[in-house]
């Protein structure tokens, strides 16, 4: 498929690119999971132009966000119907942390706002965490999680490409996960933020795939391998 990043590069950035793609995709990991960042009512918004409801929606990235509410919906249903481990994050402050934030905000936890969209809400047996920085890795309990149900790749799909996506993917890597962001399963406010995320970490930090490769790892190794 046309890769997002391709309109914003020059002729210059496409040689360069050529010439230094030195990164090999890693692929899956032994045991992968589905890991849908940040979901909440916040940052999605209505599906209207972004501007016109950042009052009621200070984080909502309106109609990129619901663009890829139907890829996640699928990826949701596929991952369950195997067995995959699905796990959720939530950027959420409550009053006991000691933390400025906690007191008000779209990301306390009192405020509805800071709930997962109820169309790709939690279902029984899936895990939550919360956080409190952009990855799904600091100062949460993601590794011990991974570690207990002998986790070793995540697929990756939520909000926002460019912020919480791209640092958990950073830091993933670097512990030694496989990270695997669904293309269009990730969404930001700005879209030259969108396809510049996209395409650093497509050559310089973990796989940038579409869905019907992410589908096909959830439906195992045969089919990654007819895939291929």
């Amino acid at each position: 498929m046309a890769r997002v990043w391709e309109e914003f590069l020059t002729q210059e950035d496409r040689e360069v690119a050529r010439r230094r793609n030195l990164r090999v995709p890693h692929g899956p990991g032994r045991k992968t999971a589905l890991l849908v960042i940040d979901m909440q009512v916040t940052a999605i918004g209505e599906d209207r132009p972004i501007h016109e409801q950042l009052e009621r929606y200070p984080g909502a990235c309106g109609p990129h966000a619901w663009a890829a509410i139907p890829v996640q919906q699928r990826l949701l249903a596929a991952a369950r119907a195997a067995g995959m481990p699905v796990i959720y994050s939530k950027h959420v402050f409550h009053p006991h942390t000691g933390l400025a934030k906690s007191a008000a905000g779209v990301f306390a936890a009192s405020d509805p706002r800071s709930e997962i969209q109820a169309e790709v809400a939690m279902q029984p047996g899936d895990i939550l965490l919360e956080k409190q920085t952009p990855s799904c890795f600091t100062f949460t309990n993601l590794h011990m999680i991974l570690s207990e149900l002998g986790v070793d790749g995540l697929l990756t799909v939520g909000n926002s490409t460019s912020g919480c996506v791209r640092a958990s993917c950073v830091e993933g890597e670097a512990m030694g996960y496989k990270m695997m962001v669904v293309e269009e399963g990730v969404f930001d406010r700005i879209q030259m933020s969108h396809a510049a995320a996209l395409f650093d970490m497509q050559f310089k930090i973990c796989d940038v795939i579409d869905e019907a490769a992410a589908m096909a790892i959830i439906a195992g190794p045969d089919a990654v391998q007819k895939s291929a």
